[in-house]
């Protein structure tokens, strides 16, 4: 009985260790990034997402990255059907006070102008996709609304290049509000027996327009510091001499 105690209290301690120096290691791998640390195009801007992250599993590692800040906005595009309007993009001083600063003075700006009133639609789309590595929790962006019930969507690619469409909240307050879009489980993101291709491509904004509420004028909306809250654990862990299969 005596060495059965003694076991389980030895298996006790170790455990206790183990979970300690693993936290001490993530710690340390985090911290090494330095503020500083770029997966593809994106810089981190947050370590564990605002507390966000699961602190109960040791292989998650959630971050911030910031997609696009739109200080280059004319580099996007917009487009309706011809039959329904026309639409321009453009970039416009401005951004919500919450994150102006010297670095953030600009943001995206939409106008559609409208041929007729009817079930219709704009795209709204960057000058290349961007590939988000690693498993993507949410994407947040500032939009700013005008009380129309237009909605509006996020278009994003998953890793086997399947188009999907997540529909966000209707465009139903006034100002700048930071909108923020869950990715389900049902958009398949990776593969265990695939690495390289891990994470979802944005593509860019829908809006679908209620017929009801064009009202004769202009349509104006703008967008302003796109994040996404993304699992870099597994990226920073890969294997430095494996093989790419992309050839």
């Amino acid at each position: 009985m005596k060495r059965a105690k003694w076991f389980l209290i030895w298996m006790l301690v170790s455990g206790v260790l183990l979970v300690f120096v693993t936290g001490v290691l993530f710690a340390q791998q985090v911290e090494n990034t330095g503020g500083n640390l770029r997966l593809g195009e994106f810089p981190v801007i947050n370590t564990n997402a605002g507390e966000s992250a699961d602190k109960t599993v040791a292989t998650e590692l959630l971050q911030t990255l910031l997609v696009d800040d739109f200080e280059a906005a004319g580099e996007w595009s917009a487009f309706i059907p011809r039959d329904y309007g026309y639409a321009s993009a453009i970039r416009r001083e401005g951004s919500p006070s919450a994150i102006k600063s010297d670095k953030n003075k600009y943001a995206l700006g939409v106008k559609v102008s409208f041929m007729k009133r009817d079930w219709s639609w704009v795209s709204i789309t960057p000058a290349k996709p961007a590939k988000i590595r690693g498993i993507t929790k949410n994407l947040k962006v500032w939009v700013v609304g005008r009380n129309y019930r237009h909605v509006i969507s996020v278009v994003l690619r998953d890793y086997l290049d399947r188009i999907k469409y997540l529909r966000g909240d209707r465009l139903i307050w006034v100002g700048w509000k930071q909108m923020t879009i869950n990715i389900p489980d049902t958009i398949e993101q990776e593969n265990y027996k695939v690495s390289e291709e891990r994470g979802v491509t944005f593509l860019g904004f829908r809006i679908d327009f209620e017929p009801d509420d064009m009202i004769g004028r202009p349509f104006y909306v703008y967008f302003d510091y796109l994040t996404a809250d993304v699992d870099l654990y597994s990226e920073l862990n890969l294997n430095a001499d494996d093989m790419i299969d992309n050839w």
